[in-house]
């Protein structure tokens, strides 16, 4: 085994470090061998293979046919070689090869490549570094790991002591087809590089002291620290979130010290949020202490009459509106998101608007819950997870939403560089009957979410591409994509209908960061099939629309009309709001025309869909 380590006290370096002469523990190589044949028992194999022997460790426990291997042998029977410039003299049959292969200058690297030309399974001690993607960005291709675990305190031996050095043992298995490679993201719409002068936080890159943050008062190396700053939410709460983040531990995997890149720290802080999204949408509704609430002036301006109008006829034709109002069917909104200081005083009426719009929903809810125990009405500036129907099904059921407007709120950092954050202000209004808590459907009869191996396409879930389509090799890991496969339908058809979703603004509608759910997709997709079923009664009734002016037939109009629809703000956050559940849709095409009929027209309206 290889590191760089030395002792302090020492000035020379021995002949056994420059050979890497690390060797590991007889019990562990023992205990490890007979993993791997345990692991492999119902297919053998017929050549073992050392190729870093040294005194026999692992080649002792695989017996005499063992071919073992070392530049520098330390007991009998190991073949003095060079494995790098070493190949089979003979057919090897089914072949495993093992062992504590150098750390030093690239080797471990380049034993684990040099067996993948030969080797079924490769099993290797390795440097705690091979735990990084972009360490195993590095191997061939055509290995795959399939097994990783930290190897025990005090598994080696140098010049007779035992010592500890961070190492992992890995399970490579050769395969025809070539390895996926991880997606590296190393920007983040939440933060980014800077100079230490315009920074919110410091994180030491490499060292000792790698993943830790650092304190302002001190001027750091731009060559051993990173700065950066925060963008997409308040500085507050990026060192929030940073604080909780593991990222000394996984600096740890670094040799000499340890170090961390930007496409780690940026894979942490994803896997933080979406864990903190997960925890928001899995929380029970919060019941607050009784508070009085604060009567304070706010009067929304009403749409253009023509815009009421087309909302009116819509609801006349039974389309549930993106929210409800308490003077009719014409849907209210106002045009901006200032709220006038010279308006009447209305009874009962609550205005919370000094919740930043970066502040978590969990805060935004348990304000929204304690103004709802005296409260008639409720204008709360919110982050846009409140759009999301599993935030709104947490809020006091005696409260129907009436407004939602688009919003910002300014924000500054610790340098006094402001920032702008994108929100919302919604109205809400008691009534005596309760308000429906939202079904939220997962599943669609012609799709579902499956595994990487059985699916057709994937999803991205989380991060600046949330709602990108991708092919099975584009697509990164299952915790920040969703794969999915057709069931009823072939999967060139249902590619066609997801490729005409425009999923901008309900990946937005989040408090951490873009996202895009299940019961969002299966909602989107089901306002498509519809679509579909009308375009193709459209095309039927009227030929001309197949001519060239329409190639795509039924699909072309999908398409052209879902660009409309689909990416209408409205269209949008009404997905949040509709009663109805997203099942199959049982009526037929004739009584389903007239909606569909009114919603192609109007690029606000979205028909069918629930979230």
């Amino acid at each position: 085994m290889t590191t760089n380590t030395k002792a302090a006290d020492t000035r020379h370096v021995s002949i056994a470090e420059k050979m890497s002469q690390f060797y590991t523990n007889r019990q562990l190589a023992a205990a490890i061998v007979k993993q791997v044949k345990t692991r492999y028992d119902a297919n053998p194999f017929e050549t073992d293979i050392d190729p870093s022997a040294g005194e026999g460790a692992f080649s002792h426990p695989l017996g005499p046919d063992c071919i073992a291997l070392d530049l520098d042998p330390k007991a009998p029977g190991i073949v003095k070689a060079d494995f790098l410039n070493w190949t089979p003299a003979a057919p090897t049959g089914r072949c495993l090869v093992i062992g504590n292969p150098p750390f030093g200058e690239k080797a471990a690297l380049a034993f684990l490549n040099h067996a993948a030309g030969f080797a079924d399974v490769v099993v290797f001690i390795l440097p705690a570094t091979f735990r990084k993607k972009t360490q195993q960005n590095r191997v061939a291709r055509n290995l795959h790991l399939v097994h990783e675990e930290e190897v025990p305190q005090d598994a080696f031996i140098f010049e007779g002591k035992t010592v500890d050095v961070p190492c992992v043992l890995q399970i490579w298995e050769r395969r025809s087809e070539p390895r996926q490679l991880h997606t590296l993201e190393t920007t983040h719409p939440h933060f980014e590089r800077c100079s230490q002068a315009e920074a919110d936080l410091v994180i030491r890159r490499v060292g000792a002291h790698a993943g830790q943050l650092k304190p302002f008062e001190t001027q750091w190396s731009a060559q051993s620290n990173i700065f950066l700053r925060a963008t997409g939410c308040s500085p507050e709460e990026l060192k929030a979130r940073f604080a909780r983040l593991d990222m000394a531990g996984h600096a740890r995997n670094g040799v000499g010290g340890g170090s961390i890149n930007m496409s780690e720290i940026v894979a942490l802080y994803e896997a933080a949020l979406a864990e903190e999204a997960r925890t928001v949408a899995a929380a029970p509704a919060v019941s607050m202490p009784r508070q009085s609430a604060q009567a304070v002036p706010a009067a929304p301006e009403a749409l253009p009459i023509e815009q009421a109008d087309r909302t009116a006829q819509r609801a006349a034709l039974g389309e549930p509106a993106h929210c409800e109002t308490s003077g009719g069917p014409a849907a209210v909104a106002v045009r901006s998101d200032t709220l006038k200081a010279d308006t009447p005083v209305l009874s009962g009426q609550v205005v919370i608007d000094d919740i930043s719009g970066g502040a978590p929903a969990r805060e935004a809810i348990a304000r929204f819950n304690a103004a709802a125990v005296e409260a008639q009405l409720i204008t709360i500036k919110v982050p846009l997870s409140f759009r999301k129907t599993s935030v709104q099904n947490q809020l006091d059921p005696a409260f129907h939403l009436v407004n939602d407007i688009d919003a910002t709120v300014q924000m500054s950092g610790a340098n006094g560089r402001p920032h702008e954050r994108r929100c919302a202000t919604q109205t809400w209004e008691r009534r005596v009957e309760p308000r429906p808590q939202r079904a939220r459907e997962t599943r669609h009869p012609d799709f579902e979410f499956c595994g990487r191996a059985e699916a057709d396409f994937a999803i991205q879930r989380v991060g600046a591409n949330a709602g990108r389509l991708k092919t099975l090799e584009e697509a990164g890991s299952t915790q920040s994509h969703l794969f999915v496969r057709a069931v009823t339908c072939s999967a060139a058809e249902l590619l066609a209908r997801f490729k005409t979703i425009d999923f901008d603004n309900v990946r937005r509608n989040t408090a951490a960061m873009p996202s895009v759910a299940k019961t969002e997709i299966v909602a989107l997709y089901e306002a498509v099939r519809r679509l579909a079923a009308t375009a193709a009664d459209q095309s039927a009734a009227d030929p001309s629309l197949v001519l060239p002016g329409n190639p795509g037939g039924p699909m072309g109009l999908v398409a052209a009309a879902s660009q409309r629809i689909i990416s209408g703000r409205a269209a949008m956050r009404s997905l949040t709001h509709l009663t109805t559940v997203n099942r199959p849709d049982t009526r037929t095409r004739d009584e389903a025309r007239p909606e569909a009929l009114v919603a192609s027209e109007d690029p606000d309206a979205i028909t069918g869909a629930a979230a």
